[in-house]
């Protein structure tokens, strides 16, 4: 499925997705995670004073596999 398509976001969406994934998630912030939200958010108002921002979603590839002949 192709992607590319640009999503509004606000920085509270992107905080969120941030923390959503494996790799980013709270826990494994320990006692900096507050930290690292602070600077994160730091970082997304330089890139937008205005709190909008847009994100392009990634494409998604779909295998789809058969039980047997038909």
């Amino acid at each position: 499925m192709p992607g590319g398509q640009p999503l509004e976001r606000s920085t509270d969406d992107l905080v969120a997705g941030v923390f959503s994934m494996s790799f980013s998630a709270p826990h494994l912030f320990g006692t900096r995670r507050d930290a690292f939200e602070t600077d994160l958010r730091q970082l997304l108002r330089e890139a937008s004073p205005s709190g909008r921002l847009s994100e392009r979603q990634p494409s998604t590839e779909i295998f789809v596999w058969r039980n047997g002949p038909r």
